[in-house]
């Protein structure tokens, strides 16, 4: 056989060992098996080389050395880019994350989605009669992205949500967060208004189906707004400081004031102190994988200006999980009106001023992967700020079951409730109409899955 056929099948031979090394990179990545196989390639390819220099009688053309040279270079490039490895994907604790070996760059992509079947029955509903409306609902459909960048002190959020009624993606969170100092950072962006703390919580760790009923009306639910914060971790204390375009769901709006948008501006700040347990469980509302008995108060306000009319909301709650599976939770939350109305209810005298307060309850406990839990909230509203003779006061009776096949990330929810004295307003977002003085009973299921 001579040089020239030798180093024709030399160069094959390398050829088909690229190609193999690619059809198994795509199949199994891993940079053990690409290693080894870098290794044999090199190996073949001297071997042949060094068989090919031992015939000395025959040369080798400028073109059978240029390729023998690019076989061996991406060899090595390979190797120098498996050696040398600069991203890394994780799947850990329910998350994936993909993040350089520095820890500076950090992504983690999510999407969480809870599709819910709701049934109210309104006894003597506004019309005239009985009324029963049910159906199926894709409560929430959220996507989006956290992490850092070029420093773990600079994290982000970036969340969109799905409209449940349009199917439209809208913005609903985003914010910078930087790391001053170790007990200082600032946040900017939209973001949760720093008030109530079943309002901060995420959806994704409800103990119900949703959030409560004067939680909801008072705040707007997620409370998000536009602004600036500055938040102080010091120990057991976490403290909060905002500057915002205001409470009432201020968000997705230009610079322009009311009544262009929803306020002139907005206030608020919020403190928590934190007696037992990991802030991590802070979080959530169901003690799944908790370590240590947890216990932490707060205390929140917050004042938005719209036009003449002014807002001052205002509360205090407490959170109290153990590790036995029990969890508590109460809070007292309220909103003094100034010069009144801006409001979503019937209208009432120009210039008023009112009060509505609230109360609530709830109590959980954990068996293995089952969760029975209980809510109650009282809400009285001032009855200045609807037609006389209508009903102000709103018990809202919660009672319900959670399982978790997968933690939070695969859980199904089960809840009824019952409001006795029905609701001056109407909370769709938790299947609650509006029927003033009536019995009017919810029932929801919803599944959860985050990923």
């Amino acid at each position: 056989m001579t040089g020239k056929v030798r180093t024709i099948l030399a160069l094959a031979a390398a050829a088909t060992l690229i190609g193999g090394s690619v059809h198994t990179f795509a199949a199994e990545p891993t940079t053990k098996d690409l290693m080894e196989q870098i290794q044999q390639l090199q190996s073949k390819v001297q071997e042949l080389e060094k068989k090919q220099d031992q015939q000395p009688q025959i040369s080798r053309s400028a073109d059978q050395d240029r390729a023998i040279a690019d076989v061996l270079k991406d060899a090595q490039q390979r190797s120098q880019w498996l050696q040398n490895d600069t991203m890394m994907s994780n799947y850990q604790s329910g998350k994936f994350t993909l993040r350089d070996e520095t820890g500076n760059f950090l992504l983690h992509p999510w999407f969480q989605f809870q599709p819910r079947y709701v049934t109210n029955f309104r006894e003597n509903a506004p019309g005239g009669g009985d009324d029963t409306q049910g159906g199926f609902e894709l409560r929430r459909m959220k996507f989006g992205f956290d992490g850092n960048a070029f420093t773990p002190n600079l994290t982000y959020l970036f969340n969109w949500a799905t409209n449940r009624k349009t199917g439209n993606p809208d913005l609903e969170e985003a914010w910078v967060r930087y790391q001053l100092a170790d007990e200082w950072a600032v946040q900017g962006g939209q973001i949760k208004d720093p008030l109530a703390h079943e309002s901060m919580n995420s959806s994704k760790y409800f103990m119900a189906a949703d959030r409560s009923y004067p939680v909801d009306l008072f705040t707007g639910g997620d409370n998000y707004v536009q602004g600036i914060s500055l938040i102080y971790t010091a120990g057991p204390w976490h403290a909060y400081g905002a500057f915002t375009d205001g409470a009432r769901n201020n968000f997705n709006q230009n610079f322009q004031d009311f009544p262009t948008n929803n306020a002139n501006f907005g206030v608020a700040g919020r403190v928590e102190y934190k007696l037992m347990g990991d802030w991590g469980d802070y979080t959530k509302f169901n003690p799944i994988g908790l370590k240590r008995d947890l216990l932490v108060t707060g205390a929140g306000a917050d004042y938005t200006q719209a036009g003449d009319t002014g807002f001052l909301l205002h509360t205090v709650d407490a959170q109290y999980m153990l590790t036995t599976g029990w969890s508590f939770y109460g809070a007292y939350l309220a909103r003094a009106i100034q010069d009144g109305p801006v409001s979503s209810g019937a209208p009432a005298p120009a210039g008023f001023d009112g009060y509505d307060w609230s109360l609530e309850g709830q109590v959980g406990y954990l068996i293995d992967k089952w969760e029975p839990f209980v809510r109650y909230t009282y809400t009285n509203f001032d009855s200045a700020e609807f037609p006389a003779g209508a009903e102000n006061v709103v018990h809202e009776i919660t009672v319900g079951v959670n399982y978790f096949w997968h933690g939070e990330s695969a859980k199904f929810t089960l809840d009824l409730t019952y409001l006795p004295n029905g609701a001056p307003q109407t909370d769709d977002g938790s299947g609650i109409l509006v029927n003033s003085g009536d019995n009017e009973v919810l029932m929801r299921m919803q599944f959860q899955l985050l990923l």
